[in-house]
């Protein structure tokens, strides 16, 4: 019976650890702010609305480019690090997911990280050297294959197969 209390107490805190949220969601003025590691389809609601517009919006416009992509879906991770709150972030992140969800890109593949203005959050800013948001990280194997940094250097489908083309 003891070990039956103990088993179930372990369990339950294991459970509760598990479902504890990684983020929050500050109100700045209008604007929500997500603060931490959070699921992408938190931004499914109105107080996001620039994100679904963003992806219901953007279609895949270069073929050659989608098809590296989606020749490596999988074989790599990303790290992403936005700013709900920043110009940039609104108008590449929607359609970076929308490119990865066509590939077949898996959710699990993406971990998004949500920055305040001042854009630092202990243990991650500083060890991926993160200034400026959007950053998109690429990891192959968890080696930093590449990166996108606010801009992407042409389009952002563009700039992503060039990264992943580099992949093996």
């Amino acid at each position: 019976m003891k070990r039956t209390l103990i088993f179930i107490i372990a369990s339950l805190i294991i459970l509760h650890s598990c479902a504890t949220k990684r983020y929050s969601v500050i109100q700045r003025n209008e604007t929500k702010i997500i603060i931490g590691e959070f699921p992408v389809e938190l931004l499914n609601s109105e107080s996001f609305k620039w994100y679904g517009d963003g992806y219901s919006k953007y279609a895949v416009e270069d073929t050659e480019s989608f098809s590296v992509i989606k020749s490596k879906a999988n074989k790599f991770d990303v790290l992403v690090f936005i700013g709900t709150w920043c110009s940039d972030s609104k108008a590449h992140f929607p359609k970076f997911m929308k490119i990865m969800d066509e590939a077949g890109v898996s959710r699990k593949h993406i971990k998004v990280i949500g920055l305040d203005r001042d854009k630092k959050l202990e243990g991650l800013t500083d060890k991926y050297g993160i200034s400026r948001v959007p950053t998109f990280i690429f990891f192959e194997n968890g080696k930093e294959i590449g990166r996108i940094v606010e801009h992407p250097q042409e389009t952002l489908i563009k700039h992503i197969a060039k990264i992943l083309s580099q992949a093996k």
